[in-house]
């Protein structure tokens, strides 16, 4: 019943113009979820909502984010969100080289040991030795060091946009397919405030563009 009340996504995140309803609309519909799966949506939306997640790497957010999965049945959660967790760990560890670091971070905030020993051995390589399991690293590394901050951010929404399609299959009309529905709803949400803002950033520009040529 919740998911038939729900408006589809587009296949494409850059087709939906707008969100398809509110927040508030969106919250209403989810009253239709028992307690318990209320709450496992509520855990993996505080962790996993685009605005709560920044660009460097903190030790406290990634032990908590660990502790959190650990209370989690939900294997499926709990695979969304180490996924989301492994692609900050891995950006920020772009960034930091980036900027300059000669050597990975610290092990105790890496929270996997498998990236971490990787990370470590292929340090110099511009794809940190990750290529073949994680595609996506060599063009963010790309925007990175020719310093395309926006078309990262939309690159990197896309490659998010697109595992959440691929989780989706064969979920139809169970809570998986709530949580990958509200968690695309998340990414359409702030894809759409980001054109707004660069939106009024560019017009913002282009007067002061305009008064510079103006003689008081």
């Amino acid at each position: 019943m919740l998911m038939a009340s729900l408006p589809p996504h587009k296949k494409m995140l850059f087709d939906d113009n707008q969100v398809s309803l509110s927040r508030i609309q969106l919250n209403n519909r989810l009253t239709l979820l028992d307690d318990q799966d209320a709450a496992d949506l509520f855990k993996i939306e505080s962790l996993l909502h685009w605005s709560h997640l920044k660009n460097d790497l903190d030790q406290a957010f990634v032990q908590q984010t660990i502790e959190s999965i650990a209370t989690i049945d939900n294997e499926f959660i709990k695979n969304i969100i180490i996924w989301r967790l492994e692609l900050r760990i891995i950006l920020a560890t772009l960034r930091m080289r980036h900027q300059g670091q000669k050597t990975p971070p610290a092990k105790n905030i890496f929270g996997f040991d498998y990236w971490y020993f990787i990370i470590t051995k292929y340090w110099d390589e511009p794809d940190l030795g990750l290529s073949k399991q994680l595609p996506w690293v060599v063009e963010a590394n790309e925007l990175l060091i020719t310093n395309q901050s926006f078309e990262l951010e939309k690159f990197l929404f896309s490659v998010v946009w697109e595992h959440y399609h691929r989780q989706n299959f064969g979920h139809y009309f169970n809570f998986e397919a709530v949580i990958i529905y509200v968690l695309r709803w998340d990414i359409i949400s702030r894809w759409n405030r980001n054109n707004k803002e660069l939106a009024v950033k560019r017009f913002n520009d282009l007067v002061d563009l305009g008064l510079q040529n103006i003689e008081l």
